[in-house]
């Protein structure tokens, strides 16, 4: 039985934040931005960054992992100075740190999850409603999964998830918290728009499966994805009146 993890303070996070001499944020208008950081004192933090990227005013978010959870840390950006041709000196204050999503489980192993799967698009930015997101999930929670893809997906989007882990469905809607781009590809923070009780028991029952399975298992990716086939996709009803109307 695990002890309950208290939530860092805010000084904690700033210090976590600035153990390797930089951190990665994102920022409240969209994109990421890499601080070099120089100091830290209290809740503030003082360093460079990228002058065309940063604004007084501008709230970043940044994480940090206290005991297998994991913590967004929002920040405000109280001062930006031009310090050279492209970089500013910035000071930045901690403002708030919440849990981002509960204790990463299944990814307290050997082997990093990567499980394929599919999402449709209910209400979506830059994706056509209806329209099929194949992707990765790379992690898991009791809150919702990170979800790794080529399209772009953008905070406040919301589709539909369905997946598959140990033959454990994993159907539900899901909501955009944030997304970064890495190497290419789009990582996208998505919380359970409903985290029901169903929804936390078949998380700690794929908990259970991924810590009996070998990590040398491997992954029918092939049956895997047989499983995420839609056969038919509800039409949503303003599409059939604009049919009817045409």
């Amino acid at each position: 039985m695990r002890g309950e993890m208290s939530q860092p303070s805010l000084e904690r996070a700033v210090e976590l934040l600035s153990r390797t001499g930089s951190a990665d944020f994102e920022r409240d208008i969209g994109g990421a931005l890499t601080v070099a950081i120089t100091r830290t004192f209290g809740t503030e933090l003082t360093g460079t960054a990228d002058r065309m990227r940063i604004v007084g005013g501008m709230e970043l978010s940044g994480r940090v992992v206290v005991g297998g959870r994991r913590y967004r840390v929002t920040m405000v950006c109280e001062r930006a100075v031009l310090e050279t041709a492209h970089d500013a000196r910035i000071r930045l204050r901690a403002l708030d740190i919440c849990e981002e999503g509960a204790e990463t489980i299944v990814l307290a192993s050997h082997q990093t999850l990567q499980r394929p799967g599919r999402m449709t698009a209910i209400y979506c930015q830059d994706v056509v409603d209806g329209d099929v997101v194949d992707g990765t999930i790379i992690d898991l929670s009791r809150l919702g999964v990170t979800f790794q893809t080529t399209r772009l997906l953008r905070r406040g989007d919301r589709l539909f998830l369905r997946a598959r882990f140990y033959a454990e469905p994993l159907e539900t809607t899901v909501r955009v918290s944030s997304s970064r781009v890495v190497n290419g590809s789009v990582i996208a923070e998505c919380v359970f728009s409903v985290p029901t009780r169903e929804l936390a028991e078949a998380v700690e029952r794929i908990a259970r499966a991924r810590r009996e399975v070998p990590d040398a298992s491997p992954l029918d990716i092939a049956s895997v994805r047989r499983s995420l086939i839609v056969e038919r996709v509800e039409e949503a009803p303003w599409r059939r009146l604009l049919r009817r109307s045409g």
